[in-house]
């Protein structure tokens, strides 16, 4: 099973203008395929935003019914010309009841797809593409620039076909991918190094025992907030993470598994089991939001000494704070 969390933001310059966001991000699960997307539209097309949503969406259907087809596809040519073809027909469509250009719907659009243990990735025009393999951020595909300097490809360039990118393969150890937008880049890709921010490694291994809903929430805050504060471009992210089977949730861990998950010093490999028990009583007390003077109650704990306990899992992102309010996120466990 795979985890999806998603966001595009509004970029500076757009609100300032009133333009709508152009990033577009569509996941979709559908005959046993997992297919995420990201679209970022053409700032000189006026169109663009719907451009962008048309081909997230009509990608993911499309590779999530016809995944065998494309994948033991040989002839990687045939492909693209077959996806890109199939591309500018429903663009066209769009053109058509929107009752402008094609070029006016133009974007950038990248996508994975998975089913079992292959995976096909498609990229047009710039952006980012990253997996995570073996606990290590690499980059699958790097943005493809047009002709000129400070131009991109889009989905409507007459030389998509040239510089369009398709990969075929299977997952092994591979457990996650990343699609970001340029805007997003300026954060959390490293041009001169052309490597991924660690922190997007934390996020991934964070949907593993977090619950998505709650990761959700806090993707966005940090992109509207903390991402688009570095660029005036929109910003987009779609992040893919297997889903751990052998985490059954916080409760189902061993003393060693949970002071190894909560960085607690282990003492000749073993333990402090008191240590344990009183971080057990606090995230299991707080799966319904409680005040520090309400846990400290049922811990039978001072305040004052409480605090750092709380303060500790708060930076371990295994509890959120709401005004005095505190709330366990951390799974503690799962409901198959």
């Amino acid at each position: 099973m795979w985890n999806t969390i998603q966001c595009a933001v509004q970029g500076k310059s757009h609100i300032k203008t009133g333009v709508p966001c152009q990033d577009k991000t569509y996941s979709l699960f559908l005959n046993g395929v997992k297919v995420i997307a990201l679209a970022d539209g053409a700032g000189s097309a006026k169109l663009s935003h719907y451009g962008a949503e048309s081909s997230t969406k009509f990608i993911c259907q499309e590779l999530a019914e016809n995944f065998d087809s494309y994948f033991l596809n040989e002839d990687g040519l045939s492909v693209k010309q077959l996806l890109i073809k199939k591309i500018l027909e429903k663009l066209t469509e769009k053109s058509k009841t929107l009752e402008c250009e094609i070029k006016d719907l133009a974007s950038t659009l990248l996508v994975v797809a998975i089913k079992e243990n292959n995976f096909i990735i498609s990229h047009i025009g710039d952006g980012v593409i990253g997996y995570l393999k073996n606990a290590e951020l690499k980059i699958a595909s790097q943005p493809e620039n047009g002709e000129f300097i400070n131009t991109t490809v889009f989905t409507t360039s007459k030389d998509a076909i040239m510089t369009m990118k398709l990969i075929k393969g299977n997952l092994g150890d591979i457990n996650g991918f990343i699609l970001m937008s340029d805007g997003t880049e300026e954060s959390l890709y490293n041009k001169k190094t052309k490597s991924l921010a660690d922190v997007l490694k934390k996020i991934m291994n964070s949907s593993l025992i977090l619950n998505t809903e709650i990761l959700q929430e806090q993707l966005q805050y940090s992109f509207e907030n903390v991402i688009r504060e570095k660029t005036t471009d929109d910003c987009s992210i779609v992040i893919l993470t297997k889903e751990d089977i052998l985490f059954k949730g916080y409760k189902e861990l061993s003393n060693i598994e949970k002071a190894k998950l909560l960085n607690i010093n282990l003492q000749n490999k073993i333990p402090k089991k008191w240590l344990i028990k009183r971080y057990d009583n606090i995230l299991n007390f707080l799966e319904n939001k409680a005040t520090l003077k309400e846990v400290a109650k049922y811990i039978y704990l001072k305040p004052k000494y409480l605090k750092k306990y709380l303060f500790k899992l708060q930076q371990l992102n295994f509890i959120e704070r709401n005004g005095k309010l505190f709330k366990t996120i951390l799974i503690l466990e799962k409901n198959y």
